[in-house]
């Protein structure tokens, strides 16, 4: 059996949003592009794609691009991680939708 050693892939941070003609990019520190978030302006256009409107997109980019900062903070309760596992903990820690909302929205 041939064995292949795969490093982890590393996306380092400082994240950027750059706007497109009809989406936001989000880039990792070294020009990786990680995500692509449509938007279309045109209301009849936007309604029957299903598309974003563009301050939706923006925000979602935003937010996408804070990743990495909120994945090393911990909780005020200090019980989890993302990312990583808690001392002593057989699996990684449920997150609460209200907790990622909050850490999220600005």
């Amino acid at each position: 059996m041939l064995r292949v050693r795969v490093s982890p892939r590393r996306f380092p941070p400082r994240w950027s949003v750059e706007e497109l003609d009809a989406c936001y990019v989000v880039r990792d520190h070294d020009g990786q592009q990680l995500a692509y978030v449509y938007f279309e302006d045109e209301p009849g256009r936007r309604s029957a794609a299903k598309l974003l409107t563009k301050d939706e997109a923006r925000r979602i980019a935003v937010n996408i691009a804070k990743l990495p900062d909120w994945c090393e903070n911990k909780s005020s309760a200090g019980a989890w991680t993302v990312g990583r596992m808690r001392h002593g903990a057989s699996s990684p820690s449920r997150i609460s939708d209200e907790l990622l909302y909050q850490k999220l929205r600005y």
